[in-house]
């Protein structure tokens, strides 16, 4: 890296990371998860082509894995189901010494290691052991043959389940070569700020206290006031400077792992990130993340059309496609429903929830599988392959900020804080007293308890239990609401015992952020460890050493702290994580019902996350779902995602883009009448329509819907895609948000005429805005793209004015067929195009629904307009030479030729037909480009120009409790 501010280190300088210019490229690019708790990067290096193998090495080395664990493992009682279960056993030792001495001479322990042996060295053992075991398995006797059946085919389906990652040219990162880990705790460290910011991602490392230390930097994202103060030191730095550092971070480590592997992979720096981010991450956050990559890091191409959700999707569709297209597509053709009417089309609805670390992101996805496969002549029926289009449609997305397994982590937490701080007030000094310290003991819970709210004292002492029984009673709150008055007055009664807040605290930090660390990381454990049945006990150890840097402890600890039935029970820990399962799961269920319609249900739901692995998570899952469900509908589908659930966002985002890159195959009919099997699979057809529902905030709360969810995102003359609706005028101020279904409405955007006129003096403009005319003959608009950045749009008028180039050849209708008529729309329904042979002509300006020409006003590069109209209906496929003829119909119905149009080269959109006044007629590649200005005094003077606004971030109203990481805990 290298740093190019010339100023020396010191104040005034601006912290930054190093940029990231080297000759030497990659070829590939890096799909990067930076999460909240985890981060993980998938690399796509297309350098050398995958080995054409006859199983995946990622699929064979789990089919290696489980077949050992088979080969090692003992039938269970409750596995066979039969009263002869020692007759099974031993059948199933006489089999595998079998195997065992056929094909090594050894035993099993020798067989085992054998096939490891083996498959390490690309051997044919493993092959060799399955087809013994598979001819076997049916000479068994019933209940031996049937458990041997069920096992294998567990390893099959664990193996093919695996995503053969390598054949995609895929492969997850290394970011931790000590312990070979491919994911990387989200924990920042400071460890250089001159000449350039350097931070580290990961544990602690107890080598030296840092220059400062964050957690949680994702919650951050949306908060530009966010700071973080450098430890002695007046300097501070900023959200993007230490987003920019952690992204640097990993993408050093990636760096390092493509030369760590030169005989696979290509060498040369990453230069093509993709960042994935959370679902409900608002424009102004996607863009902050979109600077921190190219202007802060300087690298060359930063994609983020992924968000977290969508990219959890494209995994699963992936891993289910598998390496083989042509066995994948016929498994996804058996497992899909037909649709009613539709031939040789199905679908299958998946809702996806991906509950992580910091937040809960979901999509609702409909693929659809079409058989396109185009006639044949000659060829012999049963003879040719087919042709398949794979199209994942995009039918919404939701989610909730901060309600993810830290939020999960934070509610044991506050439980466990309890428990031990009603431990102190409760647990008495029974140990020999030479110097008087059951006496300090004593007082220093009076005086605690002395501080204590009236509710937790009874006759002027602690009530045992009573902090417990008020944590409960909080923590069992509706999370989808703010914390109410009774939560925070727990949580201070605690922290009076217990100190762990460093927010606002007088005094070195260290003790309390030690004893939080502690307690964070005993409350992980126990999420984790605590089951049905079987409760967490604290470690004695770990609660003594937390208690003793509690404020005005007494040095010597009573004998009894730590000890006892100190724990968590199940019961109490299904009480304070149960409320944040079921407002996410009302979120997913709200989102598939809102977008499913009466003949339409939902196929199957995929949990995935950190979080999804709670055993909890999908009962509660399941429960809303099923509670949503209409009557005599078969039972969704639960599957829970373990072996990728941190790094099926990242996966799926690579995987995504790689695809993107290529574009989809047509119909190859060579390949076709030699019986091969063709895949397209348009993973960009996800990024076709809205997400959701974008509304105008208005009086009383009543949200204007402006933009529903599904909204088609049309293609732009730039290749954008983007979607437009008219607001009309505009009061002071304007205010859009995101729709939730089942939820709250979340801000997106705002405006206020009174930013557009401080604009204005800060450009060192000496005329103002004219207040006779803003706002009130001022309309708007809003237009979204498909990265779900947001903007208003401003003109005089009563439409904007369409942009056109008059010096590009067009066709121009003769006068003796124009008359007199000055208006366009006279000629609408005469003009024609007949394109491919095989579509007959059809009108240029109406839909096929024989919707009607749009009324517009063009302006050329001289700033002169006329009068015209638009299609609406998309041109048909053009001819073999890329040109459609122009038809003209006269009253009698007969057709004359007035010329050519040309489709535009490398447009993928639909192409439009325009007709002005003096009878020119275009064709456009997408919508026309609205006549655009930068300056707002232009609008006053020019009706129909367009001065486009970037929409504010708006000031989103966050609960203290839902980060756990602010200091306020």
């Amino acid at each position: 890296m290298s740093s190019e501010d010339p100023r020396p280190p010191g104040v005034g300088r601006r912290i930054r990371p190093g940029v990231r210019r080297f000759p030497d490229r990659h070829g590939g690019l890096a799909a990067v998860d930076f999460g909240t708790t985890n981060s993980t990067v998938t690399l796509y290096d297309p350098y050398r082509p995958p080995p054409q193998l006859p199983m995946p090495a990622d699929q064979r080395a789990v089919l290696c894995r489980e077949t050992v664990a088979l080969l090692r493992a003992e039938p269970a009682d409750d596995e066979l189901a039969t009263p002869r279960a020692g007759a099974c056993r031993a059948e199933w030792a006489a089999l595998r010494d079998r195997i065992a001495g056929d094909l090594t001479g050894t035993d099993v322990e020798g067989l085992v290691e054998a096939v490891e042996s083996d498959e390490a060295a690309g051997g044919g053992l493993l092959h060799r052991v399955l087809l013994a075991l598979d001819l076997a398995q049916p000479g068994g006797t019933a209940p031996f043959s049937a458990w041997l059946a069920g096992r294998l085919h567990h390893c099959y389906d664990t193996a093919f389940a695996t995503p053969a990652l390598e054949h995609h040219c895929l492969f997850p990162v290394r970011l931790d070569s000590a312990i070979e880990a491919e994911e990387v705790p989200s924990r920042l460290d400071v460890t250089a700020v001159d000449p350039e910011l350097r931070v580290r991602l990961g544990p602690p490392l107890g080598d030296g206290t840092p220059l400062a230390s964050v957690r949680g930097l994702k919650h951050h994202l949306d908060d530009p006031a966010f700071r973080v103060a450098l430890r002695d030191d007046d300097r501070t730095l900023d959200v993007e400077a230490l987003l920019g550092g952690a992204f640097g971070f990993l993408l050093d480590r990636t760096d390092e792992f493509t030369r760590a592997h030169p005989d696979r992979l290509e060498s040369g720096h990453v230069d093509q990130v993709v960042a994935t981010y959370p679902t409900m991450a608002p424009p102004s956050a996607r863009q902050r993340l979109a600077r921190v990559l190219t202007d802060v890091l300087g690298v060359g191409e930063a994609d983020l059309r992924y968000d977290e959700a969508i990219s959890a999707a494209l995994f699963f569709l992936m891993r289910d496609l598998g390496a083989n297209y042509a066995i994948g597509i016929e498994a996804l053709r058996a497992r899909f429903r037909p649709v009613p009417g539709g031939q040789r089309h199905w679908i299958e609805n998946s809702l996806v929830v991906d509950i992580g670390g910091g937040t809960t992101d979901i999509a609702l996805v409909t693929v659809h599988l079409r058989d396109e496969t185009p006639p044949l002549p000659g060829a012999e029926p049963g003879t040719t392959g087919r042709y398949y289009r794979l199209l994942p449609q995009l039918r919404g997305t939701s989610g909730r900020a901060r309600r993810g397994g830290d939020f999960l982590t934070l509610q044991v937490f506050h439980l466990l804080k309890a428990i031990i701080a009603d431990h102190l007030l409760t647990t008495g000094h029974t140990g020999a007293d030479q110097l008087g310290e059951a006496g300090a003991w004593r007082e220093w819970q009076d005086t605690v308890t002395a501080g204590l709210d009236a509710s937790c004292r009874e006759d002027g002492r602690y009530a045992p239990g009573r902090l417990v029984r008020q944590a409960l009673g909080a923590l069992r709150r509706d999370t989808a609401v703010p914390e109410g008055p009774a939560g925070r007055r727990f949580r201070d009664n605690v922290e009076r015992v217990l100190g762990t807040r460093t927010a606002g605290v007088a005094g070195s930090p260290q003790g309390r952020e030690r004893t939080f660390g502690d307690l964070w990381e005993l409350a992980e454990r126990a999420k984790i460890g605590v089951a049905p049945g079987r409760p967490f006990r604290l470690p004695a150890d770990v609660v003594q050493d937390i208690v003793s840097r509690a404020d005005g402890v007494p040095a010597k600890l009573p004998p009894g702290i730590g000890g006892g039935p100190l724990e968590l029970s199940y019961a109490h820990f299904v009480e304070v994580t149960e409320p944040m399962l079921v407002e996410v799961s009302r979120l997913a269920a709200g989102l598939a019902r809102a977008r499913l319609d009466g003949a339409d249900r939902l196929d199957r739901v995929i949990l995935t996350g950190k979080a999804s692995q709670l055993a909890l998570a999908a009962d509660v899952v399941g429960r809303e779902l099923a509670a949503g469900s209409r009557r005599g509908e078969p039972p969704v589908r639960v599957v829970v995602e373990r072996t990728y659930a941190k790094n099926a966002a990242s996966m799926g985002a690579a995987w995504a883009a790689s695809l993107a890159s290529l574009g989809a195959p047509d119909a190859d009919e060579e390949l076709l009448r030699q019986g091969a099997t063709e895949v397209a699979v348009e993973v960009d057809n996800m990024l076709q329509a809205l997400p959701c529902a974008l509304s105008m905030a208005g009086r009383a709360d009543q949200g204007r819907v402006l933009l529903p969810a599904g909204t088609p995102l049309r293609e732009q003359a730039d290749g954008s895609l983007r979607a437009f609706a008219t607001i009309g005028p505009l009061g002071d101020r304007c205010i859009i948000r995101r729709e939730v279904d089942g939820g709250q409405p979340v801000p997106w955007g705002v405006f206020r005429w009174s930013e557009l006129d401080s604009r204005l003096a800060e450009s060192g403009a000496s005329r103002r805005l004219d207040r006779r005319l803003w706002p009130r003959q001022i309309r708007a608009g809003i237009e979204v793209d498909a990265a779900g950045n947001l903007d208003l749009l401003l003109w005089r008028g009563e439409r904007p004015y369409l942009r056109i180039d008059r010096a590009e050849p067009a066709p121009r209708l003769p006068a003796e067929l124009r008359g007199d008529v000055a208006d366009a729309t006279a000629h609408a329904d005469r003009l024609h195009v007949a394109g491919a042979r095989e579509t007959p002509p059809r009108p240029a300006l109406r839909g096929v629904d024989a919707a009607p020409a749009s009324r517009e006003t063009f302006v050329d590069e001289h700033g002169e307009t006329r009068a015209g109209v638009l299609g609406v209906g998309a041109l048909p496929p053009p001819g073999d030479d890329g040109r459609w003829g122009l038809l003209y119909r006269t009253d009698d119905g007969r057709d004359h030729l007035v010329g050519t149009l040309s489709a535009v080269p490398g447009a993928r959109g639909p192409h439009l037909v325009s007709l002005d006044a003096d009878g020119v007629v275009r064709v456009h590649a997408g919508d026309p480009p609205r006549w655009t200005t930068d300056d707002p005094l232009d609008v006053e003077t020019h009706p129909g120009v367009v001065l486009r606004v970037r929409l504010g971030a708006p000031q989103l109203d966050a609960d203290d409790h839902d980060n756990p990481f602010d200091g306020t805990h």
